[in-house]
């Protein structure tokens, strides 16, 4: 059964490796020594912002990851990739429950998300949990990447079970 977990630094190079793997699908190629920098360290980077990063393990492989940064005034969800193996069946909701539910134990009451628009599925996944799209931006990368801004408002808190 897959595990959810706080990535440790052996974690890295199969974080990589699957968010290449997610990028290629889509014709794109991941540079994380130029443009994703945060993901050649992604423990220490999401802490020092007062969040913090996941991953699925399953059978002591990496299908899964998601990451949570805090901000002054909403918290940002980032890097929520999926391997093939592990999409329909609720992991990717899974870990946007859990980064919402973190940002609301820190005091957050906004999410905010920025996502490629050719991942058409993950954005059904976002407007099925509550998101709803802001705004484009263009990043004028090596992949050519717009995205789409996703906001959600949070209110209410936490079910008992997660508190």
């Amino acid at each position: 059964m897959p595990e959810i977990r706080p990535t440790v630094p052996r974690d890295v190079p199969a974080i990589l490796a699957l968010i290449g793997e997610v990028f290629r699908e889509y014709d794109c190629v991941l540079d994380a020594r130029n443009e994703d920098t945060h993901l050649l360290d992604p423990g220490p980077y999401f802490r020092a912002r007062g969040g913090e990063f996941w991953v699925i393990e399953d059978q002591r492989t990496i299908r899964a990851t998601a990451g949570v940064l805090l901000h002054e005034d909403a918290a940002e969800l980032k890097a929520l990739y999926v391997h093939r193996s592990l999409r329909r069946q609720g992991w990717g909701r899974r870990l946007t429950e859990l980064a919402i539910e973190y940002t609301l134990r820190s005091g957050r009451r906004r999410m905010i998300l920025w996502s490629d628009t050719r991942f058409h599925e993950a954005h059904r996944l976002y407007v099925r949990v509550g998101f709803r799209p802001f705004g484009r931006r263009d990043l004028h990368d090596s992949n050519n990447t717009t995205e789409i801004g996703f906001e959600r408002e949070l209110s209410g808190t936490l079910p008992a079970e997660a508190r």
